[in-house]
């Protein structure tokens, strides 16, 4: 909404209030606010709840460093096995050692598909957090504004 057309609500409200002053039927048309609380009691909120988001992003990244962290050893057999059978003839050790980095690679990469999960539930979490915010401190500033009027 532009700032000149939210001027114009406003004196039109200022104006309707004042016509109504003495009539009790239209005053109780005006428009009111509900539940905001100037006393430091329950704040406006747009009811989006981001503490299991943030959660569930910290527990996320959590499982990926330590996922990250195993992967580092999980295929050291494979290793062992290579290096036992290579040379005698045997092309399965050449196989073993390139199926274990394509699959190494593929879950490295997934590991970190799950650390980007993380940042953006992250993100996420802290958009919801930044809109609420602002819709709070746009709510107090209407607020403020139509008791000036």
């Amino acid at each position: 909404m532009a700032w000149e057309e939210w001027e114009q609500l406003k004196a039109a409200a200022a104006a309707r209030q004042q016509s109504s002053a003495g009539s009790a039927a239209q005053a109780q048309t005006r428009m009111q606010l509900n539940h905001v609380d100037e006393g430091g009691g329950r704040r406006p909120d747009i009811d989006i709840k981001t503490q299991g988001v943030h959660g569930a992003a910290d527990d996320t990244e959590t499982l990926s460093r330590q996922a990250m962290l195993r992967l580092s050893h999980s295929l050291d057999t494979s290793d062992e096995v290579y290096g036992a059978h290579y040379g005698n003839g045997w092309l399965s050790p050449v196989q073993l050692k390139v199926c274990a980095l394509d699959w190494e690679e593929h879950m490295v990469s997934l590991v970190k598909q799950l650390g980007d999960l993380s940042a953006k539930l992250k993100d996420s979490a802290n958009g919801y957090d930044s809109a609420d915010a602002e819709a709070e401190a746009r709510l107090r500033a209407a607020v403020e504004d139509l008791r000036k009027a």
